[in-house]
């Protein structure tokens, strides 16, 4: 049996409201079988490798200071999906964007499994938000990409390797496809 995924960077869904300040999230669409465990791994991996994503801002005498996790040291996101049907999704990641927007890290994480896809093809949404600090030195992009190449390693069961390129043509066990899309066509359904 073939365990496919298909993946697909977008733009966080938001409802009308405004933006939230400081806050600044990208989401990526998982069509077909997630290995939810390799994908916590992979994240790991991803807060492991990249500083920006482990600094945190501590207030000291009245003063702002930076201070970097090790990463050993820096908190664990449980990407535990969260099981909601397409017609809730906006408001959960709303409020999941609005929980996040006063915390002291400066990346979380949330993944939803929408339940009522037409053809039943298991579709989930990964939601990253980042702090306004961390994205001004890490692109939503390069954090997919890098998320996209830690998470196909764990498929495999293996460490991420950095320092090897990703191949053109991807393994039938990892992911086909990533695309980077316009905010504006982005769409939940």
């Amino acid at each position: 049996m073939e365990l496919r995924t298909t993946t697909v960077v977008t733009s966080a869904p938001q409802p009308a409201a405004p933006p939230r300040a400081g806050i600044v999230s990208f989401a990526l669409r998982f069509t077909g079988y997630l290995y939810a465990v390799g994908l916590q791994d992979a994240f790991a991996d991803l807060v492991a490798r990249h500083e920006p994503l482990r600094t945190v801002h501590p207030v000291v005498n009245s003063a702002a200071t930076r201070l970097v996790l090790g990463a050993d040291a820096a908190p664990t996101v449980h990407l535990v999906p969260i099981l909601t049907p397409g017609r809730d999704l906006p408001v959960l990641v709303a409020d999941f964007l609005d929980e996040i927007r006063l915390a002291p890290m400066p990346v979380h994480a949330r993944t939803f499994r929408i339940v009522d896809t037409v053809d039943d093809v298991p579709e989930h949404l990964l939601i990253v938000g980042l702090s306004r600090r961390a994205a001004d030195r890490l692109s939503p992009a390069r954090l997919s990409r890098d998320l996209i190449t830690a998470y196909a390693a764990r498929r495999r069961n293996r460490p991420t390797r950095w320092d090897t390129p990703r191949p053109a043509t991807l393994h039938v066990h990892e992911l086909r496809r990533v695309q980077l899309l316009e905010p504006a066509l982005a769409t939940i359904g």
